[in-house]
């Protein structure tokens, strides 16, 4: 896809939500309808976007940050908006009655469920990874715990997976965290089980982009785990390269370098006919949900440094 496809539809959508919204998040809705082949529309965005201020209250984080990202997903969604914003509700109140505090995480997670039965296992799986990393662990986990608790596979054996992973990765040079743990989790997407093949595809994924000058942040770290699970193969990583860079020549971009390789891997994904392909059920909606969830967690992240800075400097 063409920068200037990305810049023309970044335009649009930063037109339709306003002054107001976040420009990262105007970026982020505009790779969501891309990466789906879909063109933006204004007035059905615009539609739900006033739907979820009718139906929720002022202090609903669905009013905040996060209000034009569920947006997206509801025109984007199989369900008419109304029928997916109760869904999600549903999900969110399931994941509230788990003991999760609500927050934007759990309505993000409530996006990666099925059904509001998977609250109770994502809450098992969180309390087994907060075992191996009580401090790691946190509502930042919840989209990750709440999209794996419905893969097949005991619940312990993942969490003890997850945290080989961790292990192993720290020891090729990955640097300890909260980005090296949604690696981790996302390494578990396939398998409940311990795979040394998936850790081996990790670390060359991110040798090879490097070794390509493509700048791997830690905020990047889960992007590996997606392309592992997706098995990309060398042509695939070359496309991504190749993107990458004539995204960073992009003028959007220069302001945004964090979001270039995420756009990348998307956009890689969704033209890609191999990768749609492979492990179809795996690599299509599941895959696509994770990597914008992390999207969704990296602005959430920069949303709190931004107001915690403010409310010093008040």
């Amino acid at each position: 896809m063409e920068a200037k496809k990305i810049e023309e539809t970044y335009g649009r959508v930063s037109k339709a939500l306003g002054w107001a919204a976040d420009k990262q998040v105007s970026l982020a809705v505009t790779m969501m309808y891309l990466s789906r082949g879909r063109e933006f529309d204004a007035d059905a965005h615009h539609e739900v976007s006033q739907l979820i201020k009718k139906k929720e209250g002022f202090t609903s984080p669905l009013r905040a940050h996060l209000h034009h990202i569920v947006a997206a997903y509801l025109v984007l969604g199989d369900d008419p908006a109304e029928v997916g914003l109760a869904k999600l509700n549903a999900n969110q109140q399931a994941l509230n009655n788990s003991k999760f505090w609500k927050s934007a995480y759990t309505y993000l997670a409530g996006l990666m469920m099925e059904s509001p039965e998977q609250a109770e296992r994502s809450r098992e799986l969180y309390n087994a990874m907060k075992t191996y990393h009580p401090f790691l662990t946190s509502s930042e986990d919840i989209p990750y715990v709440a999209l794996l608790s419905n893969r097949e596979g005991e619940v312990r054996e993942r969490a003890e997976t997850m945290n080989r992973y961790y292990k192993e990765l720290r020891a090729q040079g990955f640097s300890a965290g909260n980005h090296l743990q949604w690696l981790s989790q996302v390494m578990t997407f396939d398998s409940s089980a311990f795979q040394p093949e998936v850790a081996g595809r990790v670390v060359a994924i991110r040798n090879f982009l490097k070794a390509e000058n493509i700048k791997v942040r830690g905020e990047h770290y889960p992007l590996l785990g997606f392309l592992a699970v997706a098995n990309a193969d060398g042509a695939a990583l070359a496309a991504v390269v190749k993107t990458a860079r004539a995204l960073e020549a992009s003028k959007l971009f220069r302001w945004y370098g964090v979001w270039v390789l995420p756009s990348a891997v998307q956009l890689t994904m969704a033209e890609s006919v191999e990768l749609r392909e492979s492990e179809a059920a795996v690599f299509s909606a599941s895959v696509e949900m994770l990597m914008q969830a992390q999207q969704a967690a990296m602005m959430l992240g920069m949303s709190a440094v931004i107001a915690s800075s403010n409310n010093s400097g008040s």
